[in-house]
């Protein structure tokens, strides 16, 4: 006891001065304010479990790096002279095509590197059963060459019914690279499965592996994209994992509803070359070999796209910059679809200066929650957002999780980025950019159904908010920027 006696103060004088350390490198951070004041909150109000959070989730990593290569280096490194012909070609025409398209194309280009393909074929997915026919029909005609990459695989049925073409193709001789994310696979996929698939030749890693001692400090970093690429010339990406829940709704929902994307032609390589930087970035080999880029087949279809990344430790929060630009600039009409939302101050403003300017907004979130304190949180924003007039909607048809920015009838991203301040800036995310109003018409019309399945929150509905809820959504708000 006489030992503790002495160490016990000594103990709370290092704790003191490594509280002040994390004070002056999270004021040094130059974090947006509402950050700052909320990781402070945490360290001084959360003695110890609000530091630990704090080295846990907290720290910039985006100074230090957390991955080896990012895509958007990947793409400058081995595409660059595309990149310079691009970046020359729309300095020359960017009088003479819509001066919205253009800023858009020069941001994502210029912040991530996401260049333009011009030849492409797409097919949108609104629901799970349709969408995982498809991608096993295309599984199962691989010849050479399978890469998945998700947030969460379950080893349920329909991710064993997928296993079993996966097990299938790598013993015979087809090469099968699987990425997970460390934190968002944890406990959804059982160990037995897994070592069937590497038994059966497929080769399994984790990004940020939670359990290895180099990565496991990053677990607040997630990689949410979700990717398939087959024989370099189909792909699939969007919002939906693998797993029964995205087919019938699971065990909680009474439906699910989300948006994910088939894709052909020059695009697909974007996708790989996102891939193969996961990959290596997980421990995998470095690959630069041309076979995984073939020739794409002829498409005859002209459709522009680009393939935006964005990540913690990105140059540029390119997709945050990207929402922000489509809604500052859009002239007729917004339309946002999330299953979450919690933006930061710049997306609050420019979704109000929108629509006080005459644009119409309309938000679409989940009305059934997954997790009670993000839309808790959301309610904390939509006071003001209904006082300039943004039209805001509760869809209650089961779970809502589709990622859609569709503006002017004319630009579209869709993917794995949600409304929120976690993807904005946490998490590792993929988008793809359309253009052109033939391909913005399906989600056009597709968001025109989903209204028929929404409740539209009125000025009314929202002050009739008990107190309660109110001090319970405002307390929670306090830590929104590090959900």
């Amino acid at each position: 006891m006489p030992i503790l006696n002495v160490i016990s103060p000594y103990l709370y004088y290092i704790y003191f001065l490594f509280v002040i350390v994390l004070t002056i490198t999270i004021l040094l951070d130059n974090k947006p304010p509402e950050v700052t004041v909320a990781w402070l909150l945490a360290i001084y109000f959360l003695p110890y479990v609000g530091a630990v959070i704090y080295l846990l989730s907290g720290v910039n990593w985006k100074r230090r790096k957390i991955v080896k290569q990012l895509p958007e280096v990947t793409f400058e490194t081995y595409l660059g002279s595309i990149l310079e012909q691009q970046r020359h070609f729309l300095e020359a025409v960017s009088r003479k095509i819509d001066n919205d398209m253009a800023k858009t194309v020069s941001l994502v280009l210029n912040s991530s590197n996401a260049i333009i393909t011009l030849d492409n074929h797409v097919d949108f997915f609104y629901e799970g059963g349709s969408l995982f026919e498809r991608m096993i029909e295309d599984l199962e005609g691989a010849a050479e060459t399978i890469h998945l990459e998700y947030f969460i695989y379950k080893s349920d049925r329909i991710g064993q019914r997928i296993g079993e073409i996966l097990k299938r193709k790598a013993r015979r001789g087809v090469k099968v690279r699987v990425l997970f994310d460390g934190v968002g696979n944890f406990r959804k996929m059982s160990w037995r499965f897994k070592r069937e698939l590497r038994e059966s030749g497929v080769e399994v890693r984790y990004f940020l592996d939670p359990f290895n001692v180099l990565t496991g400090r990053l677990l607040n970093y997630c990689n949410h994209r979700k990717i398939v690429v087959i024989d370099g010339k189909t792909a699939y990406t969007g919002g939906m994992n693998i797993g029964d829940e995205y087919i019938d709704g699971g065990k909680r929902f009474s439906s699910w509803r989300d948006t994910h994307i088939r894709v052909t032609g020059e695009s697909v390589a974007m996708l790989q070359g996102v891939f193969l930087s996961d990959w290596y970035n997980s421990g995998g080999e470095k690959i630069i070999d041309e076979r995984f880029f073939p020739e794409p087949d002829a498409v005859d279809n002209y459709l522009p796209i680009q393939v935006v990344c964005s990540g913690p430790d990105s140059n540029w929060y390119t997709l945050k910059k990207l929402y922000f630009n489509l809604i500052a600039n859009a002239n007729g009409e917004v339309l946002i679809q999330s299953p979450y939302f919690i933006p930061d101050e710049s997306i609050r403003s420019a979704l109000e200066a929108s629509s006080l300017s005459g644009v119409e907004v309309h938000l679409i979130m989940t009305g059934v929650a997954d997790k009670r304190v993000p839309f808790w949180v959301a309610h904390t924003y939509f006071e003001s957002l209904l006082k300039a007039g943004v039209n805001i909607y509760f869809y209650e048809k089961g779970f809502f999780h589709p990622k859609m920015l569709v503006v002017d009838g004319n630009i579209a991203t869709v993917g794995s980025c949600n409304m929120d301040v976690r993807s904005f800036h946490l998490d590792y995310e993929l988008n793809m950019l359309f253009y052109g109003e033939t391909v913005c018409k399906g989600l056009v019309e597709q968001f025109r159904r989903d209204l028929q399945e929404c409740r539209k929150l009125t000025p009314d509905i929202y002050n009739k908010l008990s107190f309660p809820a109110r001090l319970r959504n405002g307390v929670f708000r306090m830590i929104a920027p590090v959900l």
